[in-house]
């Protein structure tokens, strides 16, 4: 809120200065005025000056005034007043003509007045416009900062700073996701107009206006005021935010681990966090090459299909703990996810847990995006020996060892042809598909395998056992990561 050319020649101090050109740029603010006898160095000026001088010198320059009047002029001045009857009677009509082109505000000051009389009359308004200014600030931030102690939220800000305004104003988050808006009754919109919301050196938000009628410095004034309250409110409900996520991966790595002792009290504190884990309820671990935007898609699919759930970030992978069954997983951006079969309550969720994990390093070691524990089939023996601490090793190193030495020795694929071969029942052309090879090439390793084992791989009760020792083999494999 400065103090514009036009304001300032309307005080009754100025009346004897005449406007004699730019009368386009009348309405520039004055920020500080400024007094030069001898014009050596425009570049020390600075934008919004009021610039008062007596010319010295300008007599003998008339043919560079114009190159004169573009230099000041894109020092961005508010106006240029001529003290004349000292080294000019009359302004050179190259400066008023310079003037009127570039819309520079040319004033002439008659020798009758004096320039203290011109320097007290506008620096008396500029000090008192700052002073209001002052005062609006501390008002507005006072207002706005009330409403966020009282914590009002963001609804109630938007609304005062719209009446503030006299404007629609609409609040989105970082996400461009509406929080707030207002909507004056009878208001068409002329002028729209963006605020940004910064916090921690980015963008958390954005303020809309709509008005009819350009923004004012007061205005621009309540939205920098705005923006800060804003930002406070922002980040606040991301610290609320925060905590409550931490709070509730914190449950979720309790519950998980079964890490409690009165089961009624578990249940009874998830339904305070707004969670009933008392019904069905299956767990996830999923990964891909983006951990953190897996966790904003899970969180996403919760929220798309209003489903319960607690999500938790770790190292290398995400657990997601549902209520309900058969939440849909997106197989899209390289997912793996291991899901578990349902449990009723809290009571097996650490088993469910485990079955999810295993689900996951086997659909990792297949290259699927999705597999259900109960998928692994036969594979669900030989975990439960492993998770006895059974030694799988003894089920398939007597028919197994000759083929993983031979693969180790020449660098070949024996067992995964064996693995691959068998998955497809033995159809050689979709085995030789899945490993892009020849068919006749395939033969040829089958005519290897069954010379190493000494099995006949065609036989159904010598294969039964090739399958066996293969199940525990690649069980042992996997789990042994």
């Amino acid at each position: 809120m400065g103090l514009t050319v036009r304001e300032a020649l309307q005080l009754k101090e100025m009346r004897e200065i005449k406007l004699i050109a730019g009368k386009k740029g009348i309405d520039r603010d004055i920020k500080w005025l400024t007094i030069v006898e001898v014009m050596e160095d425009v570049s020390r000026l600075h934008e919004g000056e009021f610039l008062i001088t007596t010319a010295y010198g300008w007599n003998e320059k008339s043919e560079t005034y114009t190159n004169l009047i573009e230099a000041l002029a894109n020092r961005q001045l508010s106006a240029l007043a001529i003290h004349t009857g000292f080294y000019l009677d009359v302004i050179p009509i190259e400066i008023v003509e310079a003037a009127n082109r570039i819309g520079l505000p040319l004033l002439e000051i008659p020798r009758t007045m004096n320039f203290s009389m011109v320097t007290r009359s506008i620096l008396e308004q500029l000090v008192n416009k700052q002073l209001s200014l002052l005062a609006y600030a501390q008002r507005i931030q006072e207002d706005l900062t009330s409403l966020v102690l009282k914590n009002a939220g963001f609804s109630a800000i938007t609304e005062s700073l719209s009446k503030l305004l006299h404007a629609n104003v609409s609040l989105y988050n970082s996400r461009n996701e509406l929080v707030a808006s207002t909507l004056l009754a009878n208001r068409t919109s002329l002028i729209d107009a963006r605020y940004p919301i910064l916090g921690l050196n980015e963008q958390i938000g954005e303020i809309f206006i709509q008005k009819q009628t350009e923004l004012s410095s007061l205005d621009h004034l309540a939205l920098k005021q705005a923006t800060t309250i804003f930002a406070i409110e922002f980040l606040k409900l991301q610290i609320i935010k925060d905590t409550r996520t931490q709070i509730e991966t914190d449950f979720l790595d309790t519950l998980l681990s079964h890490s409690y002792e009165d089961e009624a009290y578990m249940l009874k504190k998830s339904k305070e966090m707004g969670f009933d884990f008392s019904g069905v309820n299956q767990v996830f671990i999923l990964s891909s090459h983006n951990l953190d935007l897996l966790e904003q898609d899970c969180q996403q699919l919760l929220i798309l299909n209003r489903i319960k759930g607690i999500i938790k970030k770790k190292m290398d992978h995400v657990v997601m703990l549902v209520i309900g069954a058969g939440c849909p997983i997106s197989t899209a951006g390289g997912i793996n996810a291991g899901i578990s079969s349902n449990v009723h309550g809290i009571r097996k969720l650490e088993d469910a847990f485990k079955e999810a994990t295993i689900a996951h390093l086997f659909a990792k070691y297949r290259n699927t995006p999705l597999l259900h524990y109960d998928e692994l089939g036969a594979y669900q023996i030989f975990i439960r020996l492993k998770e006895n601490d059974e030694e799988l090793a003894a089920y398939y190193k007597p028919l197994l060892m000759p083929i993983v030495t031979y693969d180790e020795k020449h660098q070949s694929q024996l067992m995964k042809t064996l693995e691959t071969f068998l998955e497809n029942n033995l159809v050689i052309n979709r085995t030789a598909e899945k490993l892009f090879i020849h068919r006749h090439t395939l033969n040829y390793r089958i005519k290897q395998l069954e010379k190493l084992t000494g099995i006949d791989i065609y036989s159904y009760d010598q294969r039964i056992h090739l399958q066996f020792a293969l199940l525990a083999y690649v069980t042992d494999h996997i789990l042994s990561k």
